[in-house]
């Protein structure tokens, strides 16, 4: 066999496909109409973030809660009430966020998130925190979300 037909066996084996995608159905990329309603398996998380502007650990201060940039979003959930730290107008206190999936890794973005700053989220959801939070903040006007 000649060298140059060797090469081109090889190219030829080098640039075949893995895998045949000739039954591969193809991705609807086209834009879905939006929901108004919330499907039966949206699910509310209620945050509070604490405090720890007054805490001095290894020579750094907290923060007196998560600034509104730093929460983490994403396609699925959203923000329905926020409450800010008093004197701050881009600190959130406390923030309820409705998502419809992937309610574990929304949660660990949160802790994360309020780690990464200094300051410490708390999670919850189900009746017992829904029922705290109107206790909260029935009477306090919240932003528009």
């Amino acid at each position: 066999m000649a060298k140059t037909e060797l090469i081109r066996q090889m190219a030829e084996a080098a640039t075949r496909p893995l895998h045949d995608f000739g039954d591969v159905p193809m991705l609807d990329l086209a834009p879905k109409p939006v929901q108004e309603e919330e499907p039966e398996d949206a699910h509310d998380l209620f945050v509070w973030f604490e405090n720890t502007s007054d805490r001095l650990q290894d020579g750094q201060c907290g923060m007196a809660g998560l600034p509104e940039c730093l929460v983490p979003v994403g396609t699925g959930m959203r923000m329905i009430e926020r409450h800010y730290v008093t004197g701050h107008a881009h600190l959130l206190s406390a923030v309820r966020i409705r998502c419809q999936d992937r309610r574990s890794e929304r949660i660990a973005a949160i802790y994360t998130a309020a780690l990464a700053v200094g300051t410490v989220a708390w999670v919850g959801s189900g009746l017992q925190y829904e029922l705290a939070w109107n206790a909260l903040y029935s009477t306090e006007e919240s932003l528009p979300s």
